[in-house]
């Protein structure tokens, strides 16, 4: 899908991770849980240049975005501190999400890979795919 794009953050590169749509992970999450897979690091920087193993877990460690894979029932339905209902969009299963440094748990999935499953507090935004433009126009119509 979107295998292999190289995306910069504050002089750090990251592979977006490639998704297809199903949760390989094992993991189902509950109540107000979101269960993502984060971005890694990059082997290798644009200039060719092999990093060490151990930097690159670190920086996949600290990544702060990754794709959506699966969202509890409770999730986004009532604020933090359960005094009103969620207004606004809801992070769906696919969605790019920005989140907190080192958020949420670590868990090994049953394909291999390393999944975050964190509270809903943990998200701070949903990546607008055409640049939040026809987001932008509906609030103002």
């Amino acid at each position: 899908m979107r295998e292999g794009r190289i995306l910069k953050f504050d002089q750090q590169e990251f592979v977006v991770s490639d998704w297809d749509g199903v949760n390989r992970a094992g993991y189902v999450p509950l109540d107000d849980k979101i269960l993502v897979l984060a971005d890694v690091h990059a082997e290798m920087t644009s200039g060719a240049v092999q990093l060490p193993a151990e930097y690159v877990e670190r920086q996949t460690l600290a990544a702060e975005h990754g794709t959506v894979i699966a969202v509890g029932p409770a999730a986004f339905r009532w604020n933090d501190d359960g005094t009103r209902q969620w207004v606004g969009r809801i992070p769906a299963a696919g969605d790019r999400v920005y989140f907190e440094r080192y958020a949420g748990q670590l868990l090994k999935g049953e394909d291999g890979r390393l999944y975050r499953l964190m509270s809903q507090r943990c998200i701070a935004a949903i990546a607008a795919a055409d640049g939040g433009v026809a987001e932008q126009e509906g609030e103002l119509a």
